[in-house]
């Protein structure tokens, strides 16, 4: 039936008054009937633009997405319409994208599946419709491409479209891969992701990333999106993924009506639950699918904020079964996925454009820089237009005349790091925050003055730079050799972006704030020139490294458009170690290349012609340990490649980058930041000897135990002491007198010498101490060949690791070799990487170093004559060949972060300290603090273990409580095993009132808050199982005991009660019980929600040990949602309902189904209601005003206004009544970091304030 002849039926029907319950069964058919006409945002606006035809094209893309549904002896009219335009339109130039979901229902089966034929139909229909098609040709993976076998389906969808259509390079990112770049043209570049790669379970996909050489994590991925970015930003740039950032369609949470009947597939009316579900879905992201889903909403929150700083950026997806267009801040979404499907879309939240049929899109870039955006639908096959519209204008030439001041003419200016009052701080704020190196970047130094268009031959800005904190340009000169312009003064925005707000865009929310200037103040502990003494110090112990040099560069014509934020500062100019510089002596002149760490391990993982010269670099860490330089991670390192005449390649560092060196942090503050906090140890003064060798090399121990394979300490302190023997007195007198004059007579600079010269005098122990640390823990690796790994167990305990390659079955070329004594390695990492490995381990001892053993990819054979304290690990899934095993343990697992090598793994310890402040009348004010210690080594879930204790305490009666909870990660499966405490003190108080659901608050006839108050001393365990999953869910087994004791106080209504009752109500009483819990929650912003859901469901029980027929069981739900209810998200619902139901009556009153302030009715004291049921539910209106930028922090400040209902039940008392509750309040929230909630509701007990603060660091 179509839907006007419904329409028509409604109408005869709404003319029959008395025919209500047809009328009603008819209204709710309509309901069926979505409406397939295009929406917009200002449709008077669209019908007058106008297509600019006489523009130059660079490039045109053709989007299609969830292509994969033609049925059989047909064509879905998406294709049809889009092949009509293929055909009618020029190739050249162009790209044809297919946005994923490329076969339904499950991607390519294998040959001889029942589904084959069908699949080979829906794909041909795709491929078919290029046949007049000459330009290029992209296919990128779904979420149904991946559902037949994960990877080895597409892999079998890939061949069979290369196949068909006899070309290669069709199939992007590789199979099991998550990304990849492609250079289009001079001003365009295309991103493309797998997103589904990026929600996959990695767990269910062994091999996922073996072909991947350089990304092996998300995180890794997230950089290199990030890094791309910035390479590509004088670009435009299409970044193609399945899954669209942003959607108003159905995985957006946006649904017709007619869902909230009918919410199945299947043509049921489900009045009321079809709501349910569909608010479920909306705001819980139950399915990975949707974008409120944890895991998604992270790849997108990752994604637009580092997309967000740029105006070159479309995003262009499918997934959705519709075609969209939405603009979401500075992000740009296309959404073309009704390429077979339609369905709902609508106009909420950033929507411009969007209709829920089948069609396509067309994204044209035009040589001017502008590009524009077409949608059409299928109209009798052929293509319609329904909307166009300019997305990014034509590139303009900044006019940067007005920030350019006259030409200076005289070589040289004097000029400072940072203004002179920004410099100049008090006698008390420089006894917290030291005297640093505060005074040297308020000096000006007398500086060359550069104009690039004549430096070194003149150089050209490339593009803006820059880490997490330092602001560079990217210069080349007319060798085509790289340069670093790198403003002196740093970014301490830029900072808080990279490292403190990655998945949230902050722009200039921070700038001249407190926070902002704290963090330049803290920059002030790095010497702010002291790389200039670098070189020479670098060239007499035979280290390679960078020649910068200072310049005062001015706001010029060569600076272009970055005039705006570069110039007329003081700049450091570097060379930067790459191709280019291989003529340059200063890194060796390289005879093969000049690598960056990610490419020197992609290589000596290749095979056993790629060395490391250990002692180089060996040599170069020492040196740091000299300097002072604590931040030496693996970006701040290349390496000048050497071949000799047989072909083998070896690699030398060049340390690069020497913003640390010589760092001070002095002053109360930092030393009390040592003293509380491993991490704060990092941030040491400069003097003979290192306080924390640990913390002071834990950016870069990590990379220390990845490169350093056959060296011992021998070599450790014999490269030591030819630092010490070759850096004399008269090495760092040359040094020093590198630095600007103004500098050089600072006293600081003489105390430096002096500190260094005492340094070096301790080179050799700071060397041996931390040598002593790192080879604790050795990982070694074989490479991605077939290798022999020989393990010998000698009788001192030592193990002798020798690795080999495997050339048909006889070791030959060496990889590794080195003997590790049990005296200075505890324990060893074994990781033998892709291709088919042999384990063999022999010898005897009666003490062995605990070994563990990771096969990787492959068919890997183990041969363990004595398996002792040997753990092996390796995949479940695939075939491995156990010839002998010894004692060792087998841990056959597809856990990927257990079986794959990565470099990047930090084995760290790490804690962050949680305090609050909270007031309501009957705790009174409440101080607590938390303290969470992390430790992550091999087995991790997501951390190795994890300890939290917490303590509070209660001004209203003297009271504190105590808690603990600890995990140690995979104790069973995914499961951590869990152990909490808790203890309250004598004085810790709850309220009763008595049991029912119309007790007496007798505060209200003048009686104090300390009558309904019982003491209640607490001690208790629980120890179970835990697991908390990457998409939302979280699991909870637990068994319990604990004892209770009550006070029995005088003048107190539960001394009154029960006193002359029950003589043993106030003796001790022990418990022990069980529980499990389900939880999921789901928020679009965890501390402001707009959208989200929060899921709680725990059955439980508790018996008396001592009587042990006194027992109950117990179930509690908690169900709560987050809707935001306009387009701007500012007015949001929140609702709830929680219960809970005791089974059973032989429970304590403070085991009772209780009700009260924050147990769900907020107008009435703590513990108001007791009962053996209890329901409360409650809803609050909220709006959140616009972020305010104070002097301190960003703040967001929102209020709400709402009220509760509830009541408890209690057998036999027969009670009617309802309790209720309004009023309101304020929220704030502040960087992620502070979040705070003022309450002030009235209820039958009058009106009630509270309030909470919680602080995050």
């Amino acid at each position: 039936m179509s839907c006007k002849l419904q329409k028509i039926k409604v109408d005869l029907l709404f003319m029959k008054k008395n025919n209500i319950v047809l009328t009603i069964i008819a209204a709710l058919v309509m309901l069926g009937c979505a409406s397939f006409e295009p929406k917009y945002k200002d449709e008077d606006a669209q019908k007058a633009i106008i297509y600019p035809d006489q523009k130059e094209l660079e490039h045109r893309f053709f989007l299609l997405g969830d292509a994969g549904y033609s049925q059989a002896g047909g064509t879905s009219l998406g294709i049809l319409a889009f092949k009509s335009m293929l055909d009618s339109m020029p190739s050249k130039n162009s790209t044809t994208i297919f946005l994923g979901d490329n076969i339904y229902p499950a991607g390519m089966p294998q040959e001889g599946d029942p589904l084959r034929t069908q699949s080979e139909y829906r794909i041909d229909a795709q491929l078919d419709a290029l046949e007049n098609y000459d330009g290029n040709i992209i296919f990128i993976p779904g979420n149904h491409d991946w559902y037949d076998e994960g990877i080895n389906g597409l892999e079998e969808q890939k061949d069979y479209i290369e196949k068909h259509l006899k070309k290669n390079n069709v199939w992007a990112p590789n199979s099991g891969c998550g990304f990849e770049v492609r250079d289009v043209s001079e001003g365009l570049a295309i991103i493309i992701i797998d997103s589904q790669w990026f929600l996959e379970d990695w767990d269910e996909n062994p091999t996922i990333n073996d072909n991947c050489p350089e990304i092996k994590t998300r995180e890794a991925m997230l950089l290199e999106f990030a890094n791309e970015l910035k390479k590509n930003e004088n670009k435009n740039v299409v970044v193609a993924l399945h899954h669209p950032l942003f959607t108003n369609g159905v995985h957006g949470g946006n649904y017709h009506l007619n869902r909230h009947l009918y919410p199945s597939q299947k043509k049921i009316p489900l009045p009321v639950l079809g709501s349910l579900a569909m608010l479920i879905r909306t705001t819980g992201g139950v399915s990975i699918q949707d974008a409120q889903n944890q895991r998604y909403k992270n790849m997108v929150d990752r994604l637009s904020t580092a997309a967000a700083g740029y105006d070159n950026v479309m995003f262009v997806s499918g997934h959705e079964h519709n075609l969209q267009y939405n603009v979401e801040g500075n992000i740009h979404q296309i959404i073309s996925g009704s390429g077979s499907k339609e369905s709902y879309a609508s106009l909420r939240n950033n929507g411009v454009f969007a209709y829920p049929g089948q069609g396509f899109a067309i994204y044209d870039v035009f040589k001017d820089g502008s590009t524009w955006v077409k949608f059409y639908k299928s109209v009798n096959n052929k293509p319609v237009l329904m909307f166009q519209q300019e997305i990014f204008e034509p590139k303009k030439e900044f006019d940067f005349v007005p920030l350019i001041s006259d030409k200076i003419y005289t070589p040289y200016i004097k000029a400072s790091i940072y203004e002179q009052e920004e410099a100049e701080k008090g006698v008390v704020y420089k006894s917290i925050f030291g005297n640093q190196y505060r005074n040297l970047y308020g000096k000006k130094i007398k500086a060359p003055v550069a104009y690039l268009d004549t430096l070194y031959g003149g150089l050209e800005v490339i593009r803006a730079g820059g880490g997490h904190q330092t602001r560079s340009l990217r210069l080349k000169d007319k060798k085509g050799r790289d340069y670093n312009l790198r403003a002196l003064k740093k970014s301490a925005l830029q900072l808080l972006q990279t490292v403190a707000f990655k998945d949230e865009e902050v722009g200039e929310d921070f700038e001249n704030t407190l926070a902002e200037k704290a963090i330049q103040d803290f920059y002030t502990a790095a010497h702010p020139y002291a790389f200039m003494v670098v070189p020479d110090l670098s060239e007499a112990i035979n280290i390679y490294h960078t020649n910068p040099q200072i310049f005062y560069v001015p706001k010029q014509q060569a600076l272009k458009d970055y005039n705006e934020d570069y110039g007329d500062e003081l700049y450091m100019l570097v060379e930067r170690p790459e191709e280019g510089w291989m003529d340059s002596d200063k890194f060796g002149s390289p005879n093969e290349d000049i690598e960056s760490t990610s490419g020197l391990f992609e290589r000596l993982r290749r095979d056993e012609e790629y060395h490391l010269d250990e002692a180089t670099y060996i040599r170069a860490r020492v040196f740091d340990m000299l300097l002072g330089d604590w931040d030496r991670h693996q970006d701040q390192w290349r390496w000048s490649e050497f071949e000799d005449e047989e072909g083998n390649k070896t690699f030398k560092p060049i340390p690069r980058d020497r913003d640390q060196v010589f760092s001070n942090f002095d002053g109360a503050f930092f030393a009390t930041l040592r003293g509380i906090s491993g991490f704060g140890n990092q941030f040491s003064t400069y003097g003979e000897n290192i306080g924390d060798i640990e913390w002071f090399n834990s950016s870069v121990v990590g990379l220390d135990r990845a490169l350093l394979q056959n060296k011992g300490k021998e070599e450790w302190l014999k490269q030591a002491k030819y630092v010490q023997e070759n850096i004399t007195d008269e090495v760092i007198e040359k040094a020093f007198s590198k630095l600007p004059e103004e500098i050089l007579v600072e006293e600081s600079t003489a105390k430096l010498k002096s500190d260094l010269k005492a340094r070096r005098g301790n080179i050799v122990n700071i060397a041996e101490k931390y040598y002593d640390y790192f080879a604790k823990l050795a990982i070694v690796t074989a490479t991605d060949k077939d290798d022999f790994i020989d393990i010998t167990r000698l009788e001192d305990g030592s193990a002798n690791i020798s690795i080999y390659r495997n050339i048909k079955g006889n070791r030959k070329y060496i990889v590794s070799n080195k003997t590790y004594s049990k005296k200075e390695t505890k324990e060893i990492w074994i990781y033998g990487l892709d291709d088919d490995d042999v384990f063999n381990v022999v010898g005897e001892s009666n003490h062995y170093i605990p070994i563990k053993i990771i096969g990787g990819q492959n068919n890997d054979i183990f041969k363990i004559k004595n398996g002792k304290g040997i753990t092996v690990y390796d995949y479940k899934s695939k075939p491995n060949t156990i010839d002998e095993i010894g004692d060792a343990k087998l841990r056959l697992t597809d856990k990927y972060a257990v079986n794959i090598y990565n470099k990047d793994k930090k084995i760290s310890s790490s804690t962050s300290i949680l305090p609050g402040l909270g007031y309501n009348p009957d705790d009174g004010f409440k101080i607590g603090v938390q303290a969470v210690l992390t430790n992550n080594r091999f087995n991790r879930n997501p951390f190795t273990s994890q300890h939290k204790i917490g303590i509070a305490y209660y001004f209203a009666y003297d009271g504190f409580d105590v808690s603990y909870e600890g995990q140690f990660a995979n104790a069973i499966g995914n499961f951590n095993f869990a152990v909490e405490g808790h203890y309250t003190s004598n004085n810790y108080a709850t309220n009763f009132f008595g049991f029912g659901n119309e007790t007496t608050n007798f505060a209200e006839n003048g009686w104090s808050y300390d009558y309904n108050r019982v003491k209640i001393n607490r001690i208790g365990v629980e120890a179970g199982l835990k697991q908390a999953t990457p998409f939302g869910s979280y699991f909870e087994y637990m068994l319990s005991f604990e004892t209770v004791n009550l006070e029995e106080s005088s003048n107190r209504y539960v001394t009154d009660i029960y006193d002359a009752e029950d003589d043993e109500f106030f003796e001790r009483k022990y418990f022990a019980g069980a529980h499990g819990t389900y939880k999921y929650e789901s928020y679009d912003d965890e501390i402001n929600p707009t959208r989200g859901m929060d899921f709680e469901f725990t059955l439980g029980g508790k018996i008396n040990t001592t009587e042990t027929k006194n027992s109950y069981a117990y179930i509690k739900p908690h169900l709560e949602f987050y809707n935001s209810i306009s387009r701007n998200r500012k007015w949001v619902i929140n609702t709830h309902v929680d219960s809970q139901i005791n089974i059973g009556n032989d429970y304590e009153f403070y085991q009772a189904a209780q009700l009260g302030g924050e147990t769900g009715l907020r107008g009435y004291r703590n513990e108001r209601f007791s009962g053996q049921r209890s329901f409360s539910t409650g809803a609050d209106l909220r709006y959140s005003f616009n972020q305010i930028k104070t002097r301190f922090l960003p703040f967001q400040i929102g209020v709400f206004a709402g009220g509760d209902l509830g009541r408890v039940w209690l057998d036999g008392e027969g009670s009617k009544q309802w309790h209720s509750d309004y009023g309101g309040g304020i929220f704030v929230n502040s960087a992620q970091s502070i979040n705070g909630k003022f309450n002030m509701f009235n209820g039958e007990d009058g009106w009630r304030f509270s309030f909470g603060f919680g602080f995050k660091f």
